[in-house]
């Protein structure tokens, strides 16, 4: 221990200083180091933002379409229709006996409904008379395309196709999230199919 304590006096005392080899080494070194750690750093952040967005994306699924089966199996509708859509409405209307039709809408109207999903409550008029909505952290897209391939929809598919409302049947639900996350879009598209 001694040996090592008059070594460091030693060199404490000496003035030659470092090469110009030994000093372009050890930035090489350096470089090489700090090149590795940021590289670790990056790509650590930017899979954690992935998996944070990926979460918080599954989550609004999940409570979109809890939302809407807990409507289906609440109200137990008689019968189920689907409803006029276009470009920016994707709707079907669940028909209660002796009582008011609820319909529940994918609504892209305008800009402020793009984060939400509303669930409409009509008289026998077709007059609104309450409305619920799920607000969203992410934006539910809705896209015009006749065969409903891009964006949210949801779709009856009857089991009696003569009939303009069923009793028994498929709906089918393709929510389409997105979030934006450093100038750049995440999708994420969830996909379900539910008889009743």
């Amino acid at each position: 221990m001694r040996a090592f304590v008059n070594r460091l006096r030693e060199r404490a005392r000496d003035e030659r200083g470092l090469t110009l080899i030994e000093l372009i080494a050890s930035l090489t070194l350096l470089s090489v180091v700090m090149g590795i750690i940021y590289s670790s750093i990056t790509f650590g952040m930017s899979a954690y933002n992935k998996i944070r967005i990926e979460n918080s994306l599954r989550d609004e699924g999940d409570l979109i379409m809890s939302s809407i089966i807990s409507k289906l199996y609440t109200y137990g509708p008689d019968s189920i229709a689907q409803s006029k859509s276009d470009a920016y409405r994707q709707r079907i209307t669940l028909k209660l006996a002796g009582m008011e039709s609820e319909e529940i809408v994918f609504d892209y109207s305008d800009e402020s409904a793009k984060n939400a999903l509303f669930f409409k409550r009509k008289n026998d008029d077709g007059v609104v008379t309450n409305s619920d909505e799920v607000e969203l952290d992410s934006e539910l897209v809705v896209q015009s395309d006749a065969d409903w391939q891009e964006g949210s929809y949801i779709r009856l598919v009857c089991s009696d196709t003569s009939k303009s409302s069923c009793s028994s049947g498929l709906i089918e639900i393709q929510l389409k999230l997105r979030q934006m996350y450093a100038n750049e879009n995440h999708d994420l598209v969830l996909e379900s199919k539910f008889g009743f």
